[in-house]
């Protein structure tokens, strides 16, 4: 089909989870799952539409998971979001310019996949688990209705920008929002640089990038409790992202050592937490004779602000993640992964009882 103008991507994960120790609750793992259908269309060769693709994910998902067991300002599994009927996740349409160094991506987009992105760290089907090594829970990263230019004048350097609806309804199309009344819709502008390092094993890749984000919702000041009550809808935040693979084991193999790491901030006087940092790394066969298997450990945090403390709960403090996984390929299309994660101070409030989870999750592509 893909020879044709069609390619066709098929995916199944299942997970389970169980909290150990601490948290809210204990008890027996909870399951949860989801199903991803992705087409990708070359209209070039569908439509003699020079240079322009096309892109539809359609997903289910079933199942909550231990989230709320953990009950943690984050998720401990990123894929489980409960029972929700087949909807469009993508739909869009990307047109390329001047021998590819310009695109425009117009339509229902998810900027996780074009903004914040990670090689090591960036997808809960495949990689960590846990929300905050998925993603920098600072940046809003926008499901709905939307548009982003990217401008890459030299293979080392691309220049993004993008738009989306700040209103929108998850799994919603998104017309009443975006097109509807006094729109609002986030903005992002981020840079990326390539960076490629030598090695006598052969070329270390790289992506480092730098991002500025504006919000637009409206949010209440944090303000004393004889202070007149007010809203603002001008919060801005900035953001890095980093992954650079510092060791292959020889030439031509893809088994080797990579780091990765994210910092977030926002403003402390219209958010409950404003900083955010995570840190990790990732080997592939690190066990001799597996080379495809990925071991990886990761660290992150998100620290809520001092107005939050100040005004609302001095109690407030920082929830943190550490999370070890084993990625094992039992075959080219099925990979078993075990997972261990210990969520210090859950919700970001001391005194609660740290949490420790365990849990698998099957991957199947087809």
């Amino acid at each position: 089909m893909k020879s044709a103008g069609v390619d066709f991507q098929l995916y199944y994960n299942q997970q389970f989870q169980s909290v150990l120790k601490g948290g809210r609750n204990t008890g027996s793992p909870r399951g949860s799952a989801s199903f991803d259908l992705i087409l990708i269309f070359d209209l070039e060769k569908l439509a003699a539409l020079s240079g322009t693709e096309a892109l539809v994910h359609a997903q289910q998902n079933f199942g909550l998971g231990v989230n709320a067991y953990v009950n943690g300002l984050t998720q401990v599994n990123d894929d489980a979001d409960g029972h929700i009927d087949l909807h469009v996740g993508q739909a869009w349409v990307r047109k390329h310019f001047l021998d590819r160094r310009v695109s425009l991506t117009v339509g229902f987009l998810d900027f996780q996949t074009i903004v914040d992105r990670n090689a090591a760290a960036n997808s809960e089907d495949k990689q960590f688990m846990h929300q905050m090594l998925d993603n920098n829970p600072l940046v809003p990263l926008n499901i709905g209705l939307g548009a982003t230019l990217a401008i890459k004048p030299i293979p080392e350097y691309t220049l993004t920008a993008g738009a989306g609806d700040a209103e929108s309804v998850l799994y919603k199309p998104g017309f009443s929002t975006a097109l509807h009344d006094d729109s609002a819709f986030f903005a992002y502008l981020e840079q990326e640089i390539a960076v490629t390092l030598p090695s006598v094993g052969g070329p270390l890749p790289g992506s480092w990038r730098a991002g500025l984000v504006y919000d637009p919702r409206d949010k209440s000041v944090l303000l004393d409790e004889d202070e007149k009550p007010r809203t603002r809808t001008d919060d801005y935040g900035y953001y890095v992202s980093a992954d650079q693979r510092i060791f292959r084991e020889q030439a031509g193999s893809e088994q080797g050592l990579s780091l990765f790491g994210r910092y977030g901030y926002r403003d402390s006087r219209l958010n409950r937490t404003n900083l955010f940092w995570s840190a990790g790394v990732s080997y592939r066969g690190l066990i001799p004779g597996r080379d495809k298997d990925v071991a990886a450990f990761g660290f992150a945090a998100q620290t809520s602000s001092a107005q939050y403390r100040h005004f609302v709960n001095e109690t407030a403090g920082t929830e943190a993640v550490y999370e070890l996984y084993y990625a094992i390929e039992l075959t080219p299309w099925c990979v078993l992964t075990p997972d261990v994660q210990y969520v210090h101070n859950p919700g970001a409030i001391d005194g609660v009882g740290h949490a420790v989870t365990a849990g698998v999750r099957l991957r199947m592509s087809f």
